[in-house]
């Protein structure tokens, strides 16, 4: 992908501004030379993601994990004496490949915009590409994080859905369906549970259990469980006495960039870039239209449900290009982001309202 964006000297709009002043031509007029900035969208899914770097030379990165550890019962422990043990395979590990992708972007300002404008051009222009190298990371991971396609089958470990309301499905999902505390306590429970549930499609869906055991996922304070959310549901949650009377911190733990609170040992991270959906739009489940607008919040396991693989850190690159007389700013990364442990993951979608 790239992306290049020019302000040159005749573009009224990106150069010179508006084209009306609202005092006269001989009366004194003061620049504040600084942009007021617009509101920015906050990047807080990267890193809660398991990260490396893929070496020079090399075309990509696999991110080794164990599926499971093998029940005790798995093993032949007691043998009679002088008889050969019984060994046990052991087929519990597997990996997942990311290959990073080139994504680069460039702005390019003409050496007369430069020369008369009042604003610092470069500045701002190095601080958009930096902004955007940051969003894209930011929701290549969210991406990866929500995908539909992570939804356990009858022996495959992955992702559960709990829906508010009584929904079964994205598109049973009606006006006041929203997210609640003990939506957190369902989808905690199917993060610690042995028990691997997921939804056979039908109208209704029914709720099914998998044929294999699920991991028991246990919250650390390095590998904490995280629930990320649209400012939707952090409205919800901050009008609810049963969350605000439970999230109040103690002590000196550490508080990660975006949170707002932890409820039942979940830090809750609130962030715009929270998947969203449409009435009649595309469901985040994958099952047809969604039936109500709302978001597709998350809560997982942190560096164990995600992997994001660097190619390339984001570079920033400013230099002349005197041919044509401009000066080009180049943001170049490399990346991918990827699923690792896909029942660490149990996403929770809700009506906004």
């Amino acid at each position: 992908m790239k992306d290049v964006f020019e302000l040159s000297a005749t573009a009224v709009t990106n150069v010179k501004g508006g084209t009306q002043l609202a005092g006269y031509t001989l009366q004194p007029v003061k620049w504040l030379k600084e942009i007021i900035g617009a509101a920015k969208v906050s990047h807080f899914h990267a890193q809660f993601a398991k990260q490396g770097m893929v070496d020079i030379n090399q075309t990509s990165m696999v991110f080794p994990y164990q599926k499971e550890y093998k029940p005790s019962g798995d093993f032949e422990d007691t043998v009679a004496e002088n008889t050969t043990i019984t060994w046990t395979t052991l087929d519990t590990v597997d990996g997942v490949e990311a290959a990073p992708a080139d994504q680069n972007a460039g702005i390019k300002i003409s050496e007369r915009a430069l020369r008369t404008n009042a604003l610092d051009l470069v500045r701002e222009a190095r601080e958009q590409l930096t902004y955007y190298a940051g969003d894209k990371v930011d929701l290549a991971v969210r991406d990866a994080l929500v995908a539909s396609t992570n939804q356990a089958a009858t022996a495959t470990r992955g992702a559960y859905t709990v829906y508010g309301g009584d929904a079964r499905a994205d598109s049973e999902l009606a006006a006041g369906d929203v997210i609640t505390p003990d939506m957190v306590v369902d989808a905690k429970v199917n993060l610690t549970s042995s028990v691997l549930k997921y939804w056979v499609p039908g109208t209704p869906a029914a709720e099914a259990i998998s044929s294999v055991t699920a991991n028991t996922w246990k919250a650390t304070s390095n590998e904490p469980f995280v629930l990320i959310i649209a400012p939707e549901q952090s409205r919800a949650f901050l009008k609810d006495s049963q969350f605000m009377n439970a999230s109040e911190y103690g002590g000196n733990e550490i508080l990660m960039e975006g949170e707002i609170g932890k409820y039942v040992g979940c830090k809750v991270i609130e962030t715009s870039n929270t998947k969203s959906f449409t009435a009649a739009g595309t469901a985040a489940d994958g099952g047809g239209v969604a039936g109500a607008t709302g978001h597709r919040c998350v809560l997982f396991k942190a560096l164990k449900a995600m992997g994001l693989a660097w190619g390339s850190k984001p570079r920033l690159r400013v230099f002349d290009y005197t041919s044509d007389l401009s000066k080009r700013m180049v943001m170049d990364l490399a990346y991918a982001a990827v699923a690792i442990q896909k029942d660490a993951i149990c996403n929770i979608d809700v009506a906004d309202v």
